[in-house]
């Protein structure tokens, strides 16, 4: 199998010839390289470079085109990034814009073919599109609206208008929405499939009564069907954390892909996941691997590979590795996948 038909049968409940690797290598492509995130995050050759780089040490099952991943649309709303020049440090938003209900009438959805570093994002994913498409699924980051939201309006404002104004939340949701939308119909224009982190709506910040009754809605009457419309096919949903809780929730947005995070139970995600058709991927704690040593890291992917391994729609990572994470460390990862021989077992 290419890794296209693997990642597509396993998302279609199928049986692979073998489980999918997908680390989630954001930032730490550009140490591959030998740059900041600041530097690659704004250049589009360094970018192309730093991923060109990661198919090569790490030869994931998924490519995913970028690094500063809840940036990009703030920024392109009018959020000032803070940029490293002389650190490793990821890019963050210095402050958000959104000071009173009122703001958001202000706020002009933009328009990606021009909008901040939108074009910039766009113009990699259509170029490793044509080069690797055939083979293998690139993927485009697009911030989800509970995020985007938090940026915009702080994350603590926000979380509070959840519950204390929650028709202001709800608006302000179906804004960014929107935003999410444009930005992956214009990936999808270019036959790239969009990927969307949404991790300030995990139920630890967020509860599941306001992931119910805010978040699901957006997702399943907005950003799922209309991302379907615009030509998506595959539309994995990244909420990090101990998302157990809310399994049905999530379920529910009609996303095809789910994240297991490290502390979430698999049990539970293969119990709810199977007849829904749902594809997840399980986490090996992103802090571990960055501590290692590689031999507890394996230890640790043994686990999760020998509980979920006879899931259908199983997929294989770690949560987001970090700028100066050793190398080996991921290779740990995937040495331990390359390890399970087809109804043997694991070695």
């Amino acid at each position: 199998m290419t890794r296209r038909e693997r990642v597509e049968t396993v998302y279609g409940m199928g049986q692979a010839d073998r489980i999918p690797f997908v680390p989630a290598i954001y930032e730490h492509k550009a140490r591959l390289i030998g740059r900041s995130p600041s530097e690659v995050c704004r250049n589009a050759e360094l970018l192309y470079e730093a991923l060109a780089a990661e198919v090569r040490v790490y030869d994931p099952d998924l490519l995913t085109v970028g690094i500063d991943v809840y940036n990009v649309e703030a920024e392109a709303l009018g959020c000032r990034v803070e940029y490293f020049e002389d650190s490793n440090h990821v890019p963050g938003i210095r402050e958000p814009i959104l000071d009173a209900a009122a703001d958001l009438a202000r706020l002009r959805l933009p328009d990606p073919e021009s909008g901040g570093r939108m074009p910039l994002y766009l113009s990699v994913a259509a170029r490793l599109q044509r080069e690797l498409g055939g083979e293998r699924i690139v993927r485009g980051a697009l911030t989800g609206p509970f995020s985007m939201a938090c940026e915009l309006a702080g994350a603590e404002r926000f979380l509070m208008a959840a519950v204390e104004d929650p028709d202001f939340a709800r608006a302000l949701l179906e804004f960014t929405a929107r935003v999410t939308v444009a930005y992956g119909a214009a990936f999808a224009r270019r036959g790239v499939e969009p990927v969307i982190f949404d991790s300030r709506a995990t139920p630890r910040l967020s509860s599941p009564r306001v992931f119910r009754q805010l978040v699901v809605p957006v997702y399943r009457d907005i950003v799922i069907p209309q991302l379907k419309a615009a030509g998506a096919r595959w539309i994995p949903l990244i909420v990090g954390g101990d998302t157990t809780p809310v399994i049905d929730d999530l379920i529910a947005t009609g996303a095809t892909q789910l994240l297991a995070d490290a502390g979430a139970d698999l049990a539970r995600f293969m119990e709810k996941t199977r007849p829904a058709g749902v594809a997840f991927r399980a986490s090996v704690d992103a802090r571990l691997v960055h501590t290692g040593p590689p031999e507890a890291i394996r230890a640790a992917a043994r686990a999760i590979l020998g509980q979920c391994r006879d899931h259908p729609g199983f997929l294989f990572g770690c949560g987001v590795v970090a700028y100066d994470c050793a190398p080996a460390h991921i290779e740990a990862l995937r040495r331990s996948l390359d390890a399970q021989l087809p109804g043997d077992g694991l070695q």
